[in-house]
C-alpha cells in the first residue's frame, strides 16, 4: 500500500488530474459565495435576514450550494475554464437577483418562472426595471468580471485553473472532450436526480422535506423566505403532473363537447343573451365569511356556541329575505380560499385533482375557462379586486389565465381603510373600489372581488370595543375566548360593509347583478369541527350564498338555492338569471343536479356512482388542468 501513498501527494498528480481537482474545489467555493450573494439579493440586500437564513437553515443552504456547484459544473464542462465559468453564472444570478428585487419592490412577491413565460407573451417584466438601475446592474457585471478576468490571467496558471497541453496533437484530448462530457452529463444527472422531491411535489398547501423544513404551495414569499431562492424558484418550475383518468382521449373530450355544444345551442335560443342586456356582473368571494346563526341537516350553530350581544349578521338576514339564497358547502375549513375562488370562478372541480390548482396547475396551463373568459367573450370588460398582495396563491398570473384583464391589489387600490388595528384593508373599502370601478369604466363588466377583512389572525388589540362574546363554557380554552369575540366582531363589522354596499347599488344607475358567498368559517370552532358527529362538524363548513340585482331580473325574493360546493355557484346564478351559457356550464347543469356537494369533507368516504356526467366532468377538468387540453384547442 505504500507505493500508493504518494498518490495522495498533488504533486504527483498529472497536469490533467490537478487541473480537474482544482477547478472542481475552486468552483465549490464559488457556488457557496454566489449562494450567499443571492440569498442576500433575494432578502433585498438585508444582511442580517441572509445572515439568519443561513445559520437558521444551515441544511437547505449548503445543499442550495451544492445545486448550484452542479450548475457551475456543467457550465465548466461547456466552457472548459472554471474561472469563465464563475463569470458567465454570477452574471445571470445578477441579472436574476435584479429582476426579482424591481419585481418584488413593485409588487411585493418574487421571481417565479413563470414570469418569463409570460414576459414573452408581453414583455411582463419591462414594468420592473427602469434605465439608470440597468446602468448600475452592468457596470457592476464589467467590475465583477473585469476581477474574475484579472484573476485569470495573473494566476490562472499558477492555481493550475488553465489547462493547456501543447504537446498532444488530437483535439478531443487536447480540449478534455471526452473528461469535459463526462462531467457535463453527472452534473445534470445528480441535478436532476437530486431535485426530483422539489421539483414533483404534490401541490399540497404544505409538504415536509428532508432538511428539516418543508414547502408552503400557497405563499411563495414564505416558500422562498424559509427555502432559499433556488429551492423556492425550482419548487414552482415544473407543472404538477396528473393521472389521467381512464378512458382520457381526444376523441372522448370532442364527443363529450359536441355533446354539450349542442345542447347550448338549443338551450340558449330559449336564454336571454349577457351582452344584450345591458347588466354588470360582480362576484364576491367574502374571506371567512360565516353566519353563526346558521342550522343545517336539523343540527343549530347555536346550540353548540351560545353567542351573546345580539344578532352578529342583521344585513345578511335581511337581504337573504328579499333574495334567493343558500348555503355553500365549503370545500375546507378556517382555510384553503384559492380552491374555492377556483372551484367558483372556473365551475371545475378540485375533487379529483385534490391539490392546490392556483399553484400547482393553472399557471402553466394556459388560459382556463372561467365566469371571466365567458363574458369577456361577450365584450365584457373584466376586473380582478384582491385587497392584499397580488402575488398571493399566484393570483397575478392566475387571474390573467382565468380571462381577467385587470388585476386590482393593494397596491393599486384607491381605498385603503382598515377597521382598528386590523393588518387588512377592510370590506368598506374594497366595496368603494368595486363601485369606483363600475362607475369610471364604460361597458358591461364582470368583476371579482376576494376581500380580506376577515382572514386571521384574530387578535383581541383588532378592536377598542366588542360588542359580542361566547357565553361561559368551560371547556373554551383561553384563546378561544380572546379570538371569538373577535371575529364575531369583524364578521359584524363586514356585515354593516355589505349592507351599505347593497344600499349603494340600489341607487346605482348601471344593471348590477351580484353573487356573494363565504368561503369558509374561521377554523376557531372546536366544539363543533372536534364532534363525533359528522351532521355537527358540517355546521361548520357551511356558508351563506345570495344573489342580488338592483334592478327587475325576475329573482325571486327569498327563494331556497340547494346548498352546493362552490363549482355549482356561477351556473347556478345564470339559470336563475336565464342568461345563455357555454357548452360547459350545461355539463356543470347535470352535475350539479346529480351531485350538488361533490368534496370528501361532506362525503366522508361515502361511495357514489361514478356516472357517465361525473365521467365526463372527470375528464374535462383532466383535460384542462394536465392534459392536452383539447376542449380548448379543438373549437
Amino acid at each position: 500500500m505504500k507505493k500508493y501513498f504518494h498518490l495522495l501527494n498533488p504533486k504527483s498528480w498529472s497536469k490533467k488530474a490537478r487541473f480537474i481537482c482544482n477547478s472542481l474545489l475552486f468552483l465549490a467555493v464559488f457556488a457557496i459565495i454566489l449562494t450567499w450573494f443571492l440569498e442576500y439579493r433575494y432578502f433585498i440586500n438585508d444582511f442580517s435576514r441572509a445572515w439568519n437564513f443561513v445559520f437558521g437553515s444551515p441544511a437547505v443552504f449548503f445543499f442550495s450550494a451544492f445545486l448550484l456547484w452542479l450548475i457551475l459544473v456543467a457550465v465548466w464542462a461547456l466552457t472548459g475554464r472554471p474561472i469563465l465559468s464563475v463569470g458567465i453564472v454570477f452574471t445571470l444570478l445578477a441579472i436574476m437577483s435584479y429582476i426579482h428585487i424591481a419585481k418584488y419592490n413593485s409588487r411585493g412577491y418574487p421571481l417565479l418562472p413563470e414570469d418569463f413565460q409570460l414576459a414573452g407573451e408581453a414583455s411582463t417584466l419591462t414594468k420592473f426595471v427602469d434605465v439608470w438601475s440597468i446602468v448600475r446592474l452592468v457596470i457592476a457585471i464589467i467590475i465583477v468580471c473585469a476581477l474574475l478576468g484579472v484573476f485569470a490571467y495573473f494566476c490562472g496558471e499558477k492555481v493550475n485553473l488553465r489547462y493547456r497541453e501543447s504537446k498532444e496533437k488530437n483535439f478531443i484530448f487536447r480540449h478534455l472532450l471526452v473528461t469535459r462530457a463526462f462531467f457535463l452529463a453527472g452534473a445534470i444527472f445528480v441535478f436532476m436526480s437530486s431535485t426530483v422531491f422539489v421539483r414533483h411535489n404534490l401541490g399540497t398547501r404544505y409538504e415536509d422535506i428532508f432538511l428539516g423544513t418543508r414547502f408552503t404551495a400557497w405563499n411563495q414569499n414564505r416558500n422562498y423566505d424559509e427555502n432559499g431562492f433556488i429551492l423556492g424558484f425550482l419548487y414552482n418550475f415544473q407543472k404538477l403532473n396528473l393521472g389521467a383518468p381512464e378512458g382520457y382521449s381526444e376523441e372522448r373530450i370532442a364527443n363529450v363537447k359536441e355533446k354539450y355544444t349542442i345542447i347550448a345551442n338549443n338551450e340558449n335560443k330559449k336564454r336571454k343573451d349577457p351582452s344584450k342586456e345591458d347588466v354588470n356582473v360582480v362576484v364576491i368571494l367574502n374571506e371567512s365569511f360565516f353566519d353563526p346563526d346558521v342550522s343545517f341537516q336539523g343540527k343549530n350553530f347555536s346550540d353548540y356556541y351560545k353567542i351573546s350581544g345580539g344578532e352578529v349578521m342583521p344585513e345578511l338576514h335581511a337581504l337573504q329575505k328579499r333574495t334567493p339564497n343558500g348555503l355553500m358547502y365549503s370545500l375546507d375549513y378556517g382555510g384553503g380560499t384559492a380552491n374555492i375562488e377556483y372551484e367558483a370562478l372556473t365551475s371545475l372541480t378540485n375533487f379529483w385533482t385534490n391539490t392546490v390548482p392556483y399553484t400547482a396547475l393553472i399557471p402553466k396551463a394556459g388560459k382556463v375557462p372561467s365566469i371571466a373568459s365567458m363574458l369577456s367573450n361577450k365584450k365584457y370588460s373584466t376586473t380582478a379586486i384582491h385587497p392584499f398582495n397580488g402575488g398571493m396563491y399566484k393570483r397575478n398570473i392566475v387571474l390573467k389565465n382565468e380571462g381577467f384583464s385587470e388585476f386590482t391589489t393593494e397596491i393599486e387600490m384607491d381605498y385603503k381603510e382598515h377597521d382598528g388595528n386590523s393588518e387588512y384593508i377592510n370590506d368598506q373599502s374594497a366595496y368603494q373600489q368595486v363601485l369606483k370601478t363600475l362607475r369610471e369604466k364604460d361597458g358591461n363588466q364582470m368583476i371579482g372581488l376576494i376581500t380580506m377583512q376577515n382572514h386571521t389572525p384574530y387578535h383581541e388589540s383588532n378592536y377598542d370595543h366588542y360588542d359580542f362574546g361566547v357565553e361561559s363554557d368551560p371547556e373554551l380554552p383561553d384563546n378561544r375566548k380572546v379570538s371569538i369575540p373577535t371575529y364575531l366582531q369583524t364578521l359584524h363589522e363586514s356585515d354593516k360593509y355589505l349592507g351599505e354596499f347593497i344600499r349603494e347599488l340600489d341607487t346605482l344607475d348601471e344593471k348590477v347583478v351580484v353573487l356573494f358567498f363565504g368561503d369558509h368559517s374561521a377554523g376557531l370552532f372546536d366544539n363543533v369541527n372536534n364532534s363525533g358527529e359528522k351532521e355537527v362538524r358540517d355546521l361548520v363548513r357551511v356558508t351563506p350564498y345570495f344573489i342580488y340585482a338592483n334592478y327587475d331580473a325576475g329573482l325571486k325574493a327569498n327563494t331556497k338555492l340547494p346548498t352546493t360546493t362552490p363549482n355549482c355557484m356561477v351556473n347556478t346564478m345564470f339559470n336563475q338569471l336565464g342568461w345563455q351559457k357555454d357548452p360547459v356550464y350545461y355539463l356543470v347543469d347535470n352535475v350539479c343536479h346529480e351531485q350538488p356537494i361533490l368534496t370528501t369533507n361532506y362525503l366522508d368516504g361515502k361511495e357514489f356512482e361514478l356516472t357517465e356526467t361525473l365521467q365526463d366532468y372527470q375528464l374535462l377538468t383532466y383535460d384542462i388542468l394536465g392534459g392536452q387540453r383539447y376542449w380548448i384547442k379543438n373549437k
